[in-house]
């Protein structure tokens, strides 16, 4: 409609214009009386010439109402834009309602879709400042090219994207155009609307302390005298060790003393404590050396694996120590206990690969192993090994747990209500499950303090 009323008044205009010039043409020589007559003559001359598919002045007139309106409406628009007086007196900012359009949705609107979700749901703000529950994924408003992978496949699928006040959401919006998206909205108002409607957010920024607990991970058993058996016996040579781990006086108390502390994981030593346990994993007689593919389908190749033939800390070769000793009590690891360390081991997996703690062809398989053995050994039972194994493998690769957690905090559930077992599994703790994870969530929107990996 606007448009049509700019091209009738820019024929009007044009037509007023001719109809002056002519009259200036003809008045030559004779002179011009002034300008408010040739005004008026030339209004007369258009007025006698209009037909009756023309608008009638009335129809003029209100046109011209709307038009003084629409450019009131644009000015107040503009001044609410640059005042923060409205922001602060409205329960929702009037910038939003203002901007609003068919490319937004409302806290309101956004509420009701939750209910039945059916659209990806992404916050662009960065810093991480909090989320909407039920996000799908995380993606900084300026790095949307760099992790458009995260991003629907089908350009056709809704999405509706949010950040603090709606300035990153407009640009990223943008941005998903520019790919190729046809159905993408923005929350209005972003989560400061959001709130002021009042509905919540999640603060996922405290999930790595839940993960990652400041205090670590301790084990309920007391470590004795394991360590001294394990550098008495030579599979741990101590100089090499100290070389490669560099353990401090506190540590190094656990491997030549009889130690009657708790083994306990932190964010200051995973690797310490992952280095021993694999020495004790390696050495320790399991029927998961006899009966799991590494004494089956794999016997061969036993040598060959990141498990033994990486562990270049012992005396001498690391064969001459795999799977030798009895250093945890048979008393206390009985053939029946042995048969539940194996079944536990068959459960447990790690993200570095696609192995159960049944198959330790890593250092973090055997460490695990060593830490459902010493537990199976003290008769603690088995959702507290599970939580403790979990415990251990979150500071061994933080950022697979907290993407992990992340993955839960989304659909309501915390941390600690999670079935450590089930985390433990293929679908959450496999080099695969954990990467199909990673795709769901996408980037974290807080940054891990720990990393792990495999190796000394």
């Amino acid at each position: 409609m606007k448009k049509e009323n700019s091209v009738r008044h820019s024929g009007k205009s044009n037509k007023t214009k001719r109809t002056q010039n002519q009259i200036k043409v003809d008045s030559g020589q004779a002179g011009m009386t002034s300008y408010k007559t040739e005004l008026h003559y030339a209004s007369n001359e258009v007025r006698s010439q209009k037909d009756s598919s023309r608008p009638s002045s009335s129809n003029n007139k209100l046109a011209a109402v709307f038009f003084l309106l629409g450019f009131l409406l644009l000015g107040i628009g503009a001044f609410v834009k640059i005042h923060p007086f409205f922001s602060l007196i409205s329960p929702i900012p009037l910038i939003s309602l203002i901007n609003q359009n068919k490319d937004s949705v409302s806290p309101q609107q956004l509420s009701q879709m939750l209910k039945k979700k059916n659209f990806t749901l992404i916050n662009v703000h960065i810093p991480y400042e909090g989320e909407i529950a039920n996000t799908d994924t995380f993606i900084p408003y300026d790095q949307i090219m760099a992790n458009s992978n995260y991003l629907p496949t089908d350009r056709n699928a809704p999405i509706i994207l949010y950040c603090r006040s709606g300035r990153m959401s407009s640009e990223a919006l943008k941005t998903l155009q520019k790919l190729g998206y046809t159905n993408v909205k923005q929350l209005a108002g972003g989560m400061q609307a959001w709130k002021k409607a009042g509905f919540s957010l999640l603060d996922l920024s405290q999930l790595e302390n839940q993960v990652l607990p400041e205090k670590g991970v301790e084990l309920p058993i007391s470590w004795n005298d394991l360590g001294q058996k394990l550098v008495s016996n030579g599979v741990i040579d101590l100089n090499k060790f100290n070389q490669a781990v560099k353990p401090t006086s506190e540590q190094e108390k656990i491997l030549t003393s009889n130690y009657s502390g708790k083994i306990k994981i932190d964010r200051t030593n995973a690797q310490f404590i992952v280095d021993m346990l694999w020495a004790l994993g390696l050495s320790q007689k399991s029927l998961v050396y006899e009966q799991g593919p590494m004494g089956t389908t794999e016997k061969k190749d036993a040598a060959n694996f990141a498990s033994t033939g990486g562990w270049t800390l012992a005396k001498g070769n690391a064969m001459n120590y795999y799977n030798k000793f009895d250093l945890i009590s048979p008393n206390s690891l009985t053939p029946l206990k042995q048969k539940q360390v194996a079944e536990i081991s068959k459960n447990i997996y790690r993200p570095c690969c696609g192995n159960p703690t049944w198959f330790p062809d890593c250092n973090h398989g055997m460490a695990a192993l060593a830490i459902i053995e010493l537990l199976v050994s003290q008769n603690i039972p088995e959702t507290i090994i599970y939580q403790k194994v979990l415990g251990f493998n979150s500071f061994w690769f933080p950022d697979q747990y907290l993407t992990a957690a992340t993955y839960f905090a989304r659909q309501g559930i915390a941390w600690n209500k999670v079935d450590a077992k089930l985390l433990l599994g293929p679908n959450f703790s496999s080099g695969q499950g954990s990467q199909e994870v990673a795709k769901i969530v996408g980037p974290l929107p807080y940054v891990s303090k720990n990393a792990g990996s495999c190796g000394t």
